[in-house]
């Protein structure tokens, strides 16, 4: 399926798995890329790979970019550093942060 396409359920009816709203921020998120050198991609510190947003991997992956793992305090901090030395075996900048420390977000800049 396509971002905003319709699916269905078990029993016939019709499910919009992807909301209207999400659609559109992606295709906003597209057309930005293409203007943009670096990308700052925020994801959930305690699900890193899952929040990652598929659509958008095979663009996000062309440009230079730092990941950006929020909710470092939430995370379980033995699998947050795996991560954080898995990003870092690819080559991949990553950077835990709490959007709620000031301290932690100057990281970023």
């Amino acid at each position: 399926m396509e971002v905003g396409e319709i699916g269905f359920s078990k029993d016939g009816g019709a499910i919009n798995w992807f909301p209207g709203h999400m659609a559109a921020a992606t295709r906003a998120i597209r057309s930005r890329l293409k203007l943009s050198d670096l990308v700052i991609e925020v994801r959930d510190a305690r699900i890193p790979f899952s929040s990652a947003n598929q659509d958008l991997q095979p663009q996000l992956s062309a440009k230079r970019r730092v990941i950006a793992l929020n909710k470092k305090d939430l995370a379980n901090s033995n699998v947050l550093n795996k991560c954080v030395r898995y990003f870092d075996s690819c080559k991949q900048d990553c950077l835990p942060i709490s959007a709620h420390s000031r301290s932690s977000v100057r990281k970023v800049s």
